[in-house]
């Protein structure tokens, strides 16, 4: 009985493991350059539902953590170069 009760749960683990295996590859995937360059000003900051930090650059919504998000002011100017996914990589604050 518990040999048949435990073959019942192999397609929830066989999804499960599938769906853990597209998430990792599209993590690596967004990881690999080409990577985008965006220059303005920040127009807006924003925390999502989820608690995720935003910040929004030249019409761009880019992902950031939260100590960033927490130091950059809004109207300065930004260099940034983000992932396909547009999270930040790397923020320059440019001097006017």
């Amino acid at each position: 009985m518990a040999a048949h009760a435990s073959g019942m749960d192999s397609p929830k683990i066989i999804n499960r493991l599938a769906g853990f295996l597209r998430s990792w590859a599209a993590a690596m995937i967004d990881a690999l350059p080409p990577y985008k360059r965006i220059e303005g000003l920040l127009a807006d900051k924003e925390i999502d539902t989820r608690g995720d930090y935003h910040i929004l650059v030249d019409n761009e919504i880019i992902g950031v953590d939260w100590l960033t998000f927490e130091m950059l002011i809004i109207g300065e100017p930004l260099r940034i170069r983000v992932t396909r996914a547009n999270q930040a990589i790397n923020i320059d604050r440019l001097s006017p």
